[in-house]
């Protein structure tokens, strides 16, 4: 199967009234690209449904759609329409290498091979930028990921939101993936019930599309962080968020409330009922940093050093897919 015959091709957006994550294949049955002229010809490119239950980028283009009727594209823009298999089916992918978030680093599959032409065909257009559309499972604010921290990245990011997190990893992100053709972030959204997720990503875009240079400084100050380490649980653990179970690992019920902001050091993070810990902390490069961030004491998990945690979520299903969350500190502060 030729990259070709794994995505479509179109020139306008389609009727969106009424489509929905489960219904996207009656306007998009396959992986979709399509290209909207502009005024300016470096376009914009922007991914949405990348993962299938994150829908906030449909109701960009539902905005978008409305908003053009009345009004011509200041720029050319680019839209990839992602995993509409796993969108259809209300899950994140369908399968571990059917994740459309790892396919910009090059591989074997006729997805990896799509993913390869897009990046080459765009390459070719000189693009202005690029935004991953994204929702997050658990409750947090939005925030960009960020690739760069040079003046039109800053500029970018700061259009989004005040949060903004400093990573180069995975390398198969989209949004990192570009970022060597032109200034590129993701953009997290809040959770896909949240309508408020689809206005700010809408103004973002119409922001970015209006633009015809990058500033040299922010637009507000950005609040950036890196991510230190990967917060793992161990397979087929028993997870609790009620106090006083049996489970292998208890979580306060409200953990999502701590999502950006600062745990400091001897703050406890959760309760072993049965005494085995079954966390670690990974960095970026798959060095285990657990003795470096987490202690026990008794039958609880204590923190070591300053930490913002961000994604934490009480899916149980998104941490088992996914992980609990990351852990981040400001840039001065690692050592």
């Amino acid at each position: 199967m030729s990259a070709i015959s794994v995505f479509d091709r179109l020139t306008a957006l389609p009727d969106l009234n009424g489509v929905t994550g489960r219904t996207i294949r009656s306007v998009f049955p396959r992986p979709a690209l399509i290209q909207l002229d502009g005024r300016r010809p470096e376009p914009v490119f922007i991914a949405v449904m990348q993962h299938g239950d994150e829908t906030v980028g449909l109701d960009v283009l539902k905005r978008l759609k409305a908003w053009m009727e009345s009004h011509p594209l200041p720029r050319t823009l680019w839209v990839f329409v992602g995993n509409v298999e796993a969108a259809e089916a209300g899950v994140r992918r369908l399968s571990a290498d059917t994740d459309f978030n790892r396919l910009w680093a090059g591989g074997t599959t006729p997805l990896h091979a799509m993913a390869e032409t897009i990046k080459a065909e765009l390459a070719a257009a000189r693009p202005f930028a690029a935004i991953d559309f994204h929702n997050n499972t658990g409750a947090n604010p939005h925030y960009t990921l960020v690739h760069g921290l040079g003046p039109e990245d800053r500029h970018l990011a700061s259009l989004f939101s005040p949060n903004a997190i400093l990573t180069l990893t995975p390398p198969a992100m989209m949004s990192l993936a570009m970022r060597p053709l032109c200034p590129s972030v993701t953009a997290e959204c809040g959770q896909a019930r949240d309508a408020q997720g689809g206005e700010a990503g809408f103004d973002f875009l119409m922001a970015v599309l209006h633009l015809d240079h990058w500033h040299s400084e922010e637009d507000r100050a950005l609040r950036l962080y890196e991510i230190t380490g990967r917060v793992e649980v161990a397979p087929d653990v028993e997870i609790s968020f009620e106090a006083g179970t049996d489970a292998d690992l208890e979580l306060p019920a409200n953990l999502e409330k701590w999502n950006f902001f600062e745990r400091p050091a001897g703050s406890v993070f959760a309760r072993l009922p049965n005494g085995r810990c079954p966390l670690s902390v990974i960095d970026e490069t798959g060095r285990d940093l657990t003795d470096r961030f987490l202690t026990i004491e008794g039958d609880r998990v204590v923190l070591k050093r300053d930490v913002t945690p961000v994604m934490l979520t009480t899916s149980v299903r998104a941490i088992r897919d996914d992980c609990l969350c990351y852990l981040m500190e400001k840039p001065e502060a690692r050592s």
